[in-house]
Formats: C-alpha cells, structure tokens, sequence
C-alpha cells in the first residue's frame, strides 16, 4: 500500500491510496481511496493523518488483547501502613508472634488486614476470611488467610493486651513529656445478638446504655488523653456498676504505665466516697477531678443554688468554690447549660403530654422511664394523671448548675472545669469505636476472643485517633460541592470523610498478553489531605509489573 501521484492533461496533480495485486503474473495496481488534488504541505498533511489512523489502529489491535478484570483497594491501605510503621505497632506485633513460632502467624499482616477491614466496611471475621481480604491489594496483604488464623489472632491479642497498650503509651513519650498526665475514663455497654450466659464471665445482662436490656452485654471501660488518644481499656461483666471499676483502672495506670503523676478525670457516676479514697491511693498523692452527684446539691440546696456568691469567669460562665470533706468542691452555673437543660426537660415534657391527650392511659405509660415519673402525678392510685408542676418547676431553678469535686492544688476553677470538660472526648472515641468502627454487636463467644476482639478495635481506633490528630494540627478543611455552592457551611475534613474517598483509590491490574501492569487511580482532594496531614507521599501511577509470574520491574 503506497500514496500514488497521478498528473491529468490539465497538468493538475491528484494523490491516490493503492494497493499493489498481481495479476496473471504481472503487478497491477488499485486504487482505494481518493485523496485529492496535491498542495503546498498536502502530504505531510495526509502522512499525518495516515499515522493517526494507524495509531487508532494500533490500539484498537491492543485492546482485543488487553484484560482488565478487577480493581482493589488501595487507598486506606496506604495510611494504615504508614501509621502501622509511624506508630510503632509493626514491632510490637513482629515481637510478640516471634514468641509463638509454633503457630506460624503473620501476626503483623493478619492484624493490619483486620484492621482495614474495619475501616472498609466492619463485619464479622468470617466475612474477612470470605470477601475481604481477597478485595485489598494483593501486595500489601496476605490473601489466603485461614480463618483459624484469624481466631488464633484474637487469642493473642487478648494474651498481650497490656503489652500492646503500654508499648503504644510509651511510643514517643521521653523527657520532654509532661510531668503531669490528664487522663479521662468513662464506660459505656457492648452488646451481644444472644441471651447465653453461660458461656464466660463477661457475658452478662446489666444496665444497658444501648437500652437493650433484651441483649447480653459487657462493660467496657476507656483511659483517653485529652488529645483523644487512647491509653488503653478495661472489659468487664455485662452487670458490673460503674462505679466498682475504679479500683482495677487506677492500679493500671499506676502499675502497668508507671505514669508518674496524673489527675484522673470521670463523671458523676463514678462520685463515692470509696472511689474517691481509692483515686487517692495509699500514699495520698493520687489526684481527680470527679462529676459530683446530685445527692450533694440537695443536701447543701441553699449554698449551692445561690447565684449570689459565684464569681463570673465570663459572660457564659460563673463559679463558686467551697468544699466537700476536705477536697475543693467547684460548682458551675452557665446560661448556655441551662438553656440545654431547659430544653431537655421540655422535650420530655412534650413527650409526656402526647401520652396523657390518649383516651385510655394507665400508669405503665410512664413507670418505665424516672423522668416520667417524677413529672407525672397519680402514678400511685393509677388515675387522674396530670402533670406534677412543683416537680417541675423545681427542676427548672436547677438549670445550668453542675459541680465537680477535685484535690488538685495547682490549678485554678477555670483550669478544672475545662480538664473536666474535656471528657466529651471520650464520649466521641464510644461513638468511633461503636459507629466507625463497629465494634458491635459482638460475634465472639468466648472470654479472650471477647477481649482480643476489643483489642483489635483499641488498636483500629488508635490509628483513627492519629489520623484525627493530624488534621487538626494542620487545620485541614473539608472539600465538598456543596460548601462551594454555600448550602452548607465550611468545616473541618474528619478522617470518616476522608477514608470513604480513599476507598475510591484504587490498584488495577492491566494485562497484556503475558505482562501485568499494576497502576493506581488518582488521589486527590480530601483523600490527597489526608496523605498530607500523617506526611505520605502518594505511590507511583505504575506500583509494580509481572511477567509470566514473575516480577520484572517495582516502581
């Protein structure tokens, strides 16, 4: 096939696409196609579009031979393996499954594949075992994981729990570390799809903060920093009181950290005199800041509830400041408090008047619930229900106090009440670890697949809480249309945000002919911030090529 050039008697000269054929042994020429009359840069004109053509060609040829089968995730892995090597975890792993050759596990590998799974989409480790690890980047998990392994997992995790916690507690602690520790705890409940109690001691019915007293449960407590890092938990039986748990997590702190000094913050459920003789300890030197009880106001009504002896801090705030058998006692009074009490208390009183406009009503309407029935009146002879307005209007000239009970010296109200404050922090870490990351309903039956279970979660939600951090310190925004369109209001980039869009990077394996070519779709905007914050630089378009099974280039 060649361009042939023809001159008619004119003296005009035309280009032509002819194939050469023979024919009764001699070469003939045909002409295919057409093309015109000849210019001034006419042929590289045509010389260019020919190589376009053949160029299309090419490719078209290509793609009958190319093979895209799949695509894997990518992205979440990528910052799991840089906090996984930034935090320190991979050693503590490495270590303690060198201290269990027998059972053969790539401890690191299967926990980091745990891991990400529960940041993908959490479930059952079963459902690892079947779909998971089988949708992540074959080069940086291990993808024929057995499920015994997974179990055998869990049984070391709960056997080196304390291990794990300290290790991560002391990863980058050294002498420029505080002398002092603030250090928040709260409890909350996990529950059980499952009413067997016979199968352990943690598995028990008990006061359900989920309000599932249909389920059995454990008692989970958590020991956080004021940075919403988390220093490590407690489980307990499902029908523990709170306040029984402090004698355990304060003999944590101060025998299996070694924490020199710090000051314990919890709530009012955690106010007795016991518990606060135990946050003392022998030596007395032991500091808290602790929610104070209701029971107290009542007892000092007059005192506590005069607004005229606070000292106002701000336009917000006021304190006052006495004591509570030898320890500072400082109660707070805040406008913005009383008007979410007051709401509070009028949307259970909506509640309550929606059941007293029925026909038929009977005390079972409000015995359930305390609140009810205090602000109900003729709950005792079961008729003429009516709103109890004394009760009521007590209530109301209670708005906006609150009190906390300390034996730290060195600090001033403010100091305290915003310390105690803080412990909205580890109600946010219960909503990672029950909502982000699914730490329930528990699928596990026994004792130590039950710890080594929340351990799992104590580590996934110990790289979320980095994550967090990283992005506060670089005071990283979300990326959203709709702030650009102002509909809703610019806020910061959460790592919940940012991990759902890495979700969409992904490794897609190209195959031609007997080359794989493993490339990776682009990163950018809120998953691309996310990289920035923890300081990792996005991988090469190309990851790695495979020929006949083996590697031949790594980028």
């Amino acid at each position: 096939m060649f361009i042939k050039t023809t001159t008619n008697s004119a003296g005009q000269t035309y280009y032509h696409l002819v194939e050469s054929y023979r024919l009764n042994g001699k070469v003939k020429h045909r002409t295919l196609l057409s093309l015109g009359k000849a210019g001034e840069d006419r042929m590289d004109e045509l010389i260019a579009a020919i190589s376009r053509h053949k160029e299309i060609l090419t490719l078209l040829e290509l793609a009958k031979s190319i093979d895209v089968k799949d695509t894997y995730i990518l992205g979440p892995l990528l910052v799991l393996e840089r906090l996984f090597e930034k935090s320190g975890i991979n050693p503590i792993l490495e270590s303690i499954a060198a201290r269990h050759p027998k059972l053969a596990l790539d401890l690191r590998g299967i926990v980091f594949t745990l891991v990400a799974a529960r940041f993908v989409q959490p479930g059952s480790k079963l459902k690892v075992f079947e779909h998971w690890q089988k949708r992540f980047y074959p080069e940086m998990v291990t993808q024929d994981i057995g499920l015994h392994q997974l179990y055998r997992t869990l049984d070391l995790l709960s056997a080196h729990k304390d291990e794990i916690e300290k290790a991560l507690f002391w990863r980058d602690r050294d002498l420029l570390s505080p002398q002092v520790d603030v250090i928040l705890y709260d409890l909350t409940t996990l529950r059980f799809e499952s009413t067997r109690t016979d199968l352990g001691e943690l598995r028990q019915f008990g006061y359900s903060k989920e309000r599932r007293s249909d389920c059995t449960q454990v008692v989970l407590g958590l020991l956080v920093t004021p940075e919403g890092i988390p220093i490590g938990f407690e489980v307990y039986p499902g029908n523990t009181f709170e306040g029984k748990t402090i004698k355990g997590i304060v003999a944590k702190l101060r025998e299996k950290f070694s924490i020199r000094r710090f000051i314990f913050v919890g709530d009012r459920g955690l106010f007795s005199k016991q518990n606060l003789t135990e946050l003392r300890g022998e030596n007395k030197v032991g500091e808290f800041i602790v929610g104070m009880k209701l029971a107290v106001f009542k007892k000092r009504h007059e005192e506590f509830y005069d607004i005229g002896r606070y000292q106002w801090l701000n336009d917000d705030l006021a304190v006052y400041e006495t004591n509570h058998e030898g320890d500072r006692c400082i109660i707070t009074w805040s406008r913005s408090r009383a008007e979410r009490d007051r709401k509070s208390r009028e949307d259970v009183l909506d509640k309550i008047r929606k059941k007293l406009s029925k026909k038929k009503i009977t005390a079972k309407e409000f015995v359930t619930n305390t609140t009810y029935q205090r602000y109900v009146s003729g709950l005792n002879d079961n008729r003429d229900f009516t709103l109890n307005e004394k009760a009521i209007a007590q209530d109301a000239t209670r708005d906006g106090y609150f009190g906390v009970v300390t034996n730290v010296l060195d600090m001033d109200a403010k100091e305290i009440v915003a310390d105690y404050k803080t412990l909205w922090i580890v109600e946010d870490a219960f909503g990672e670890i029950k909502g982000t990351l699914r730490a329930r309903p528990v699928f596990h039956w026994t004792d130590p697949r039950i710890v080594g279970h929340l351990t799992l979660c104590f580590i996934a939600y110990y790289c979320e809480s980095l994550m967090t951090q990283a992005l506060r310190e670089k005071k990283l925004m979300l990326e959203n249309s709709a702030i650009d369109a102002a509909v809703i209001k610019p806020r910061p980039l959460t790592v919940l945000e940012a991990m759902s869009e890495l979700q969409e990077v992904r490794a897609v394996p190209v195959t031609l002919r007997s080359t794989t070519m493993w490339v990776r779709t682009d990163i950018h905007g809120n998953a691309h911030k996310l990289f920035s914050a923890i300081g990792l630089k996005p991988p090469p378009k190309v990851l790695h090529i495979t020929k006949s099974e083996n590697v031949v280039a790594q980028a």
